[in-house]
This record gives C-alpha cells, sequence and structure tokens, in this order.
C-alpha cells in the first residue's frame, strides 16, 4: 500500500500540486510513479516548510474606485515579452533536482535568496531567476 499526503494553504494550490503528480503517475510505471511520488513530496515538503500565517482573511475588501485606464497603441515592442513559465513543469523540478542533488537545506538556503521560503510564493515575474539560481547550483 502506498500513501501519499498533500497539503495546500488554498484549494487551488492543492489542485496544482495534485495534478502535477497525477501527471508524473500517469506516464511512468507503478514504481517509477511512486518514485516521482516519493520526490514530488521532498520538494512540497521544501515548499511547505513555511509557517502558515493563522491571520484570518477580512471578511470583506473596501470596493476599489475607478481610474481611468492608460491609452493603448498599435505600436509592437521592440523587446520580446518573456516566455511564461509554468511552476509545476518549469520551476518544481529544478527545484527537486537540487533538493535531490545537494540536499533540502541547499533548496531552503537558494529560496531565501529570494526572499521566500516556498518556491510557489515567489513572484511568477522571477521564476526565470529561480530556475537559473537553481541551475547554477548543480
Amino acid at each position: 500500500m502506498i500513501k501519499i499526503e498533500v497539503t495546500g494553504n488554498t484549494i487551488p494550490e492543492l489542485a496544482d500540486k495534485l495534478l502535477a503528480l497525477g501527471a508524473n503517475l500517469r506516464g511512468n510505471a507503478i514504481v517509477e510513479g511512486a518514485r516521482a511520488a516519493v520526490n514530488a513530496m521532498q520538494v512540497l515538503e521544501v515548499a511547505e516548510a513555511a509557517s502558515v500565517d493563522p491571520t484570518p482573511a477580512p471578511k470583506s475588501v473596501p470596493v476599489a474606485e475607478a481610474t481611468e485606464s492608460q491609452p493603448t497603441t498599435t505600436e509592437t515592442s521592440s523587446t520580446p515579452a518573456p516566455a511564461a513559465l509554468d511552476f509545476d513543469t518549469d520551476v518544481a523540478p529544478h527545484v527537486l533536482a537540487v533538493v535531490q542533488k545537494l540536499g533540502k537545506p541547499a533548496a531552503q538556503e537558494i529560496l531565501s535568496q529570494f526572499g521566500v521560503e516556498k518556491a510557489s510564493l515567489l513572484d511568477p515575474a522571477r521564476w526565470p531567476e529561480l530556475v537559473t539560481a537553481l541551475q547554477d547550483a548543480i
């Protein structure tokens, strides 16, 4: 019997983790799937190392005031937009690789350089920097 426990701070975060785990298990043999599940759990341990903020969210949020939007142009930008990264396929595998090769403390140290304890809490705009740092560490 294989028991897998997946935790998350929000339902969408939990759903993302379960989908990633399912995707890993679907393409591999049972043994490989179990190994991927163990590896995924190590990544989740690193990601879940942060304590949960016990402060409850406010019950109501003030209504935002309407603001004028900036005018749009038809000119194209000369600088290409950075390619969007997917956390589960582009970021988490690099965290996992560092955990496997260098250990959990090394991964936590890299994450702390970005001011987060969980990779999933990092601003997606900084994911390319994180991936580069993780790759450089290996």
